[in-house]
């Protein structure tokens, strides 16, 4: 056998190889669905994935890897090793400390979209348009915001929203006193982010940094929404 054909057997054998694999995880995963009552679109809420990335998964057409495998057998309840290799029992080595539910996603968009977000239609978003999971209870007009400069980051102790983080916005919920909240002033068109305090009829919008100064509103602020969520990307 030549050289090539040698080459072009053991390509061949590792096609096969692989496909055999993932046909096998997909009867291992299909199993562990039936068993545990779970659908697709179930794993791919879970997760936050597509669910053409579950579909591939369940027809054998790819495999998990990583993170995705290690949270489907925590959402399968099932052994990891079992899942993804066919080793050992389903029910034994199982990690059941399940992280709470992604329950939905919405849209990052800009400060001065913010500032604008009560008025705007979401049909005016430009694409693509990035998004981000959460596992907040928020509503339909929710929306993510990335933290710029430091002004949230309290360098004191407490409460912290550091820069580079994402925030999770509800504009539906009411602002209450010592909530985070994004406003926007009259005379600026970007929305800020800041902790509402109100103290004996007077608002303030403060930042967690002591190196910036409240801001007293009187009318002159508009709320756009309430954060419910922060995330941290590593």
């Amino acid at each position: 056998m030549s050289i090539k054909q040698n080459q072009l057997a053991i390509i061949m054998y590792t096609n096969l190889n692989s496909e055999t694999e993932r046909m096998s995880f997909s009867t291992r995963l299909k199993e562990r669905m039936l068993a545990q009552g779970i659908k697709a679109v179930d794993i791919a809420t879970r997760l936050g994935i597509s669910k053409g990335t579950v579909s591939q998964w369940v027809n054998g057409i790819a495999m998990p890897s990583g993170k995705n495998a290690s949270l489907l057998a925590q959402h399968l309840r099932c052994n990891h090793t079992w899942l993804m290799q066919g080793k050992g029992d389903p029910d034994k080595a199982v990690e059941l400390q399940l992280g709470p539910d992604i329950r939905g996603r919405v849209p990052l968009i800009s400060w001065i979209q913010a500032g604008n977000w009560l008025e705007m239609d979401l049909s005016q978003l430009a694409e693509p348009t990035q998004y981000y999971s959460h596992t907040a209870n928020v509503g339909e007009r929710a929306f993510a915001l990335r933290v710029l400069g430091d002004s949230m980051t309290s360098y004191t102790g407490g409460k912290s929203i550091p820069e580079g983080s994402v925030v999770i916005v509800d504009p539906d919920l009411a602002a209450e006193h010592g909530k985070v909240v994004v406003a926007r002033l009259d005379d600026n068109a970007e929305a800020t982010l800041k902790q509402l305090v109100i103290d004996g009829g007077q608002k303030y919008l403060k930042p967690f940094n002591h190196n910036y100064p409240m801001m007293p509103i009187n009318g002159n602020c508009t709320i756009v929404g309430v954060v419910k969520q922060v995330i941290l990307d590593f």
